[in-house]
């Protein structure tokens, strides 16, 4: 691991290198550490082997291990835009609640009722089901990427955000692994993610002390199985299935041989569709009959609450930073990137207009369309179906999302990364330092919809090292 024979593209701006190709600062003390341990890789091998296994462990989590050069984000970076993360996830919250309740911020005509009703992650079943005071929204996975413009907010994730299984591997892996790199770079203590999840979680249970705390999973034959064993072991949560579980005098309790036991947080991994036959999908055989009133009648609560995808929708994701001023009187700290809602007859012009430099993406399916990639063919192509449904479409600018070094395609390179910040939204607020980090070659789909995930990289917050 030589930083010193990365070569960054001179054109990008890049995390670890000066624009005259120097490692800054707290990349230098990293390069220095991995130096001094690769000099006693020798006496550090015992070390290394269990960290190894874990390695290998973490693959079983799917996808590549983790990328072996963690991403250094100075103290003040990292102030910023948890800042920033606090505030937007604040008002994510109060925009899913007002959506099921008032909507008022509909009817004062801040976000358009088409957007709302056009999105499909919105549950005409939970209105009325989600308290005004309460946090519909507790796990919320906020991807950013960083521009020479600083942080930009690419997506929203409230509905079942994935990737916090893979924070508790590592965690297990690379702070094993670098230990003697972590501690050279002061690497500030990050809460364990497990753990500060079960205090959150906790913290929004109805009734007294000593909430009962399950992880609701589809079952061991779902393809996210293994991700939620590991989450709900780490955590202390009991892992449940639906047939685990019913729902009698508006109360949700666990089977149990020696009896019922009353569960008052329930972690859903289960998609909103099949959580509740009686309320949803009728044929579902993987959620619990009557959740849905059990949480109406507040007795439980239901992380995230089953409609929260709405949050998710690109086309609300327009207007966030609108939410930001409505409900909290404040301006964001935490721009997102720039999206036009194509139901709005100015955001459809502009969008056409600018075909050859956005990319557009599909609502409620994975299709995306890289503009600069499309032939005037497939642009006309793309601009008659915008036309004819033009509520079915966003449209974002591509960021120029800087780069770090990363192993991509088993060599040290520069490749765009996004970091997936994980904010738990208990009675407090919690950003968890770190995160995750997903790199991509960059030139390619980086920055628009959907960011590729070849490798996952650590984040490291380190202190602020002056320049000279």
């Amino acid at each position: 691991m030589d930083l010193d024979a990365y070569e960054p593209d001179p054109a990008i701006p890049d995390e670890a290198c000066t624009a005259a190709g120097e490692l800054r600062p707290h990349w230098r003390r990293l390069r220095d550490a991995l130096r001094e341990r690769d000099a006693s890789r020798e006496r550090d091998a015992a070390a290394l082997a269990p960290a190894e296994r874990s390695s290998r462990a973490a693959g079983d989590l799917g996808g590549a291990p983790p990328d072996g050069i963690p991403l250094l984000l100075p103290e003040r970076a990292w102030r910023l835009l948890e800042a920033g993360l606090e505030q937007r996830v604040r008002a994510l919250n109060h925009l899913v609640a007002d959506l099921y309740g008032d909507a008022a911020i509909v009817r004062d005509g801040i976000v358009p009722a088409a957007v709302v009703r056009g999105s499909p992650q919105f549950r005409v079943e939970m209105r009325g089901a989600v308290r005004p005071d309460g946090v519909p929204a507790a796990v919320c996975r906020i991807d950013v990427a960083r521009t020479p413009g600083g942080f930009e907010v690419v997506r929203d994730n409230v509905r079942c955000p994935a990737g916090g299984d893979r924070m508790v591997a590592n965690d297990r892996v690379l702070k094993d692994r670098l230990r003697s790199a972590y501690v050279a770079c002061a690497v500030r203590d990050a809460p364990v993610y497990a753990s500060a999840l079960l205090e959150t979680l906790r913290e929004l249970a109805p009734g007294g002390a000593g909430p009962r705390v399950v992880l609701l999973t589809p079952g061991r034959y779902g393809t996210g199985f293994a991700e939620h064993a590991r989450l709900a072991e780490a955590a202390g949560m009991e892992l449940v299935t639906g047939a685990d579980l019913l729902v009698d005098d508006g109360q949700v309790h666990l089977r149990h041989a020696g009896g019922r036991r009353r569960v008052h947080v329930l972690y859903r991994q289960v998609d909103d569709d099949f959580l509740d036959p009686l309320a949803f999908r009728p044929d579902s055989v993987l959620g619990v009959p009557g959740l849905l009133h059990a949480c109406r009648r507040g007795s439980v609560a239901v992380l995230n609450a089953p409609g929260t995808g709405v949050a998710d929708d690109p086309a609300v994701f327009a207007f966030v930073e609108d939410a930001i001023r409505y409900y909290l009187a404040e301006e964001p700290t935490l721009p997102g990137v720039e999206t036009w809602a194509c139901s709005r007859p100015d955001h459809l012009e502009h969008t056409l207009e600018h075909l050859d430099q956005v990319v557009i993406e599909q609502r409620g399916n994975n299709e995306v369309l890289f503009g600069p990639a499309l032939s005037a063919a497939e642009r006309a192509a793309c601009a008659a179906r915008l036309r004819a449904a033009p509520d079915g479409f966003v449209a974002r600018r591509v960021p120029e999302v800087t780069t770090a070094p990363c192993f991509l395609d088993g060599r040290l390179r520069p490749g765009a990364v996004t970091l997936a910040c994980f904010v738990l939204q208990g009675r407090r607020t919690r950003v968890v330092p770190g995160a995750l980090c997903h790199p991509v070659s960059h030139g390619g789909t980086g920055g628009g919809g959907g960011f590729q995930e070849p490798r996952r990289k650590d984040v490291w917050v380190v202190p602020d090292i002056a320049s000279g």
